[in-house]
């Protein structure tokens, strides 16, 4: 039994969960509702997760060419990545070390120098610095300890992922076979291009998105376009460490996808990565969507929801199916996990839900849920 007391609801404030909470998925509960509104728990949380963790922040197409640079905030820290004119990915915290202005914003094509706009401090795209108003008349001013600060980034599985801890291991590590996986989900990973992205800054915590991801329990009664284009009742869930994958046999739906009748055995793939990033490969395999968490602050989660192509225009039928989850799925989501952000602090909420995992680890079991708040359970130890 991972049910908790009501008195440790009231008082936690630093996340610490026993290291087998929801070991036991068929007498699970959730975390306490503490932990998805404290800024104490979510403070830790930066600590204790996104400091060492392989976070997805685009795809490769946003920096496949020369001088090509994107920003992104990830938990209160900017990022810039750039290529290099030598081809090279390179990330680094957008921050000049003068006097910490940053230096660039959104996306677009850098210049072959980086200036900063305060003090015009100018840096090369692999981070070293160029020139310096005045530095020649300033006394032991040291060039070589003035460059940008970088982080590691890293392509895998033709997306780009940083991790702020200089020391840590690859993609990889954290994540065994995705990338295998998700390629053969999606063959064409690696020439998609991006044809929308829908930006959010979402009022609930970031656990609380993953949660609603992370199970079809909700899809019947809270995505009926969705649940009418895939076979729910063959639908499945599997685990694998710090990912997993819902895999549904699809069907022509004129609520959501219209499915080519070349494409043969159509289904979805649904992944979720540690600790936040939802890769989707929906019917005929040859465009993805994926949801980018950012996370602000315990109650707000900065999200990107992008759409990949493989062409550079969307034809009329893929513009119909953007709209499609711009305007219907898209905000069915954000409306639930808004609402559970809200009801998670009223007195009525008995402070832990419980998590509705059945034998047969069906469609619509919740076993993914005690999965990832088993994972969460072994970040909160000392």
């Amino acid at each position: 039994m991972t049910y908790l007391p009501i008195e440790f609801h009231k008082k936690a404030e630093s996340p610490k969960l026993p290291a087998d909470f929801c070991a036991n998925p068929d007498l699970a509960w959730t975390i306490p509702a503490s932990f998805y509104t404290s800024e104490a728990v979510y403070k830790a949380e930066e600590k204790k997760i996104f400091e060492d963790a392989w976070i997805c922040v685009a795809h490769r197409s946003e920096l496949a060419e020369a001088n090509a640079y994107v920003t992104r905030e990830v938990v209160g820290e900017s990022i810039l990545l750039v290529r290099g004119k030598d081809k090279v990915l390179r990330a680094f915290y957008n921050v000049c070390p003068h006097r910490g202005h940053q230096l660039l914003e959104g996306s677009g094509k850098a210049k072959n120098v980086i200036t900063c706009p305060y003090h015009a401090w100018a840096f090369k795209l692999d981070g070293a610095l160029a020139h310096a108003n005045n530095c020649d008349h300033v006394e032991s001013f040291d060039k070589e300890n003035s460059t940008l600060v970088p982080v590691r980034v890293e392509e895998y599985a033709g997306f780009v992922f940083i991790n702020l801890n200089p020391h840590a291991d690859p993609v990889e590590a954290q994540l065994p076979g995705l990338e295998a996986s998700l390629r053969r989900a999606c063959p064409v990973i690696d020439d998609l291009k991006l044809a929308a992205r829908f930006v959010s800054e979402t009022p609930a915590n970031w656990k609380s998105i993953v949660d609603n991801y992370l199970e079809c329990y909700h899809c019947g009664p809270a995505h009926p376009g969705f649940s009418d284009s895939v076979k729910i009742d063959q639908y499945t869930h599997t685990l694998h460490g710090n990912w997993t994958v819902q895999f549904g046999h699809a069907q022509s739906s004129e609520r959501s996808f219209k499915l080519d009748p070349s494409v043969k055995d159509p289904s979805f793939s649904g992944y979720w990565a540690w600790p936040c990033t939802m890769f989707n490969v929906p019917p005929g395999s040859d465009f993805m969507t994926v949801i980018y968490e950012f996370p602000v602050s315990a109650e707000v989660t900065l999200q990107h929801y992008d759409i990949y192509f493989l062409n550079d225009e969307p034809t009329e039928e893929q513009q119909k199916l953007i709209e499609w989850y711009r305007t219907v799925f898209r905000p069915e989501d954000l409306r639930l996990v808004e609402s559970v952000q809200k009801g998670l602090k009223s007195r009525g909420y008995r402070g832990q839900g419980r998590i509705m995992v059945d034998k047969e680890r069906s469609g619509i079991s919740e076993h993914g849920i005690a999965h990832f708040h088993n994972l969460l359970a072994q970040q909160y130890q000392d």
